[in-house]
């Protein structure tokens, strides 16, 4: 019955995100109706197939290795789907939209609700760990940033901060180590292929999916 939900649950958020997705490169406001948008092409089916092997990775991981409590799994399968959107919006505009961090708030908050009702001794404790998360992370990369001109967009940092509210100190700093080492090894693939120069930007976020993915798969957290 478990399984179950986070299958549903990565259908459902999956589904959210590929609209989300196609509605923003579109200008498309929700309350629209409009599917035109959502029509199949080469990069929506490419997306589709991401988010499609990320769910079979991290149900099985999560829950078959890790055994992990279901609203554990939930909270961090949520998290995933979250950032993939994310993701391919940074690929293509070199941005994260505030709209995207905002709904991550409001998914959290629900989470935690939730959490607190089943069990609020534990949640209290961990909330601890999770607000700590996100201030010394967005702190760290803020003063990164302050250091270094362009060194990293406002909209990752968000992105970071709304992550250490989901994985706590050590889940998010797992996080943000694997994103630097994916981020380092697609830099330097884009370098031999010379679709990108030294001195080109390249979006931070689809290195911080690839490094989340990897890190709750090897940790757990």
């Amino acid at each position: 019955m478990s399984v179950t939900v986070d299958i549903l649950l990565s259908l459902i958020l999956g589904f959210i995100g590929y609209v989300a997705v196609c509605y923003y490169f579109n200008g498309i406001r929700w309350n629209s109706g409009n599917t035109a948008a959502l029509k199949l092409t080469k990069n929506k089916i490419l997306y589709l197939t991401v988010a499609l092997a990320t769910a079979v990775v991290m149900i099985a991981m999560l829950t078959y290795y890790y055994k992990l409590a279901l609203l554990t799994r939930i909270r961090l399968v949520s998290l995933v789907f979250i950032i993939l959107p994310c993701a391919a919006v940074d690929f293509r505009l070199q941005k994260i939209p505030n709209e995207f961090i905002l709904s991550a708030l409001v998914i959290r908050c629900i989470i935690y609700t939730v959490e607190l009702l089943v069990s609020p001794e534990n949640t209290w404790l961990a909330f601890k760990s999770q607000i700590i998360g996100a201030i010394v992370i967005a702190g760290f990369f803020m003063v990164l940033l302050l250091a270094f001109k362009n060194s990293i967009g406002m909209g990752d940092i968000k992105l970071f901060a709304v992550m250490g509210l989901y994985q706590g100190l050590w889940g998010v700093i797992n996080s943000v180590f694997f994103s630097l080492a994916a981020s380092f090894v697609i830099s330097i693939a884009f370098l031999i292929t010379k679709k990108k120069g030294r001195k080109d930007s390249i979006a931070f976020a689809p290195s911080i999916f690839v490094g989340t993915v990897v890190a709750i798969c090897l940790a757990g957290m």
